[in-house]
């Protein structure tokens, strides 16, 4: 038994040039060097929307500026809410692979931001990098930072939507009329 690799062992001779590859990114290889989380512990993977779905929404929205149908802004509150549910669509993948698999684990989730926290079997995550359904793999304490930054954005959000709501009750009370845009966040752990 002391003869088998460690996840950490098994990631760096398995997977590191042909999966980094695949992937387009070298996150196995920071892994494998990195010294914080534990050898046998979790992972955080990430998924991505599929880009040419997103761009074809891209299109249409940039399309409907064009042609005045709506604004700027609500374009851009769209185009994130559809980049959000394509995340989510592609983060069921992770979702499947936990329920086929009765030694993959997901520990804590953010689908709509397309991460996860994950134990699971090293073959078991490599194959899921080859196939497509993950894009990246980053060691576990990467998770909290992803959630840190989705934090922000979210009071971001909040406070840009607080911030329009003002303005138009301002514009309201001169007379004046806008639309409003409001926009919705759903806080995933």
């Amino acid at each position: 038994m002391a003869n088998l690799p460690t996840r950490r062992g098994f990631l760096a001779a398995a997977g590191t040039g042909t999966a980094a590859s695949l992937a387009g990114c070298s996150q196995l290889e920071s892994i494998t060097q990195s010294d914080s989380g534990s050898a046998d512990g979790p992972l955080t993977v990430t998924v991505m929307p599929d880009q040419e779905q997103l761009t074809s929404y891209e299109q249409d929205l940039r399309q409907s500026i064009e042609n005045g149908s709506i604004t700027q802004q609500q374009a851009g509150q769209r185009f994130q809410d559809k980049q959000r549910e394509l995340t989510k669509e592609a983060g069921t993948a992770v979702q499947d692979l936990a329920s086929a698999n009765d030694d993959v684990t997901i520990e804590k989730s953010s689908p709509s931001y397309g991460f996860f926290l994950i134990d699971a079997p090293p073959a078991t995550i490599i194959g899921a990098l080859q196939s497509g359904d993950i894009n990246a793999i980053y060691s576990s304490d990467r998770y909290e930072q992803f959630a840190q930054r989705r934090d922000l954005l979210e009071q971001q959000q909040a406070a840009a939507g607080s911030q329009q709501g003002a303005t138009n009750e301002t514009n309201e009370s001169n007379g004046s009329t806008s639309d409003t845009n409001e926009s919705t966040t759903d806080t995933e752990s």
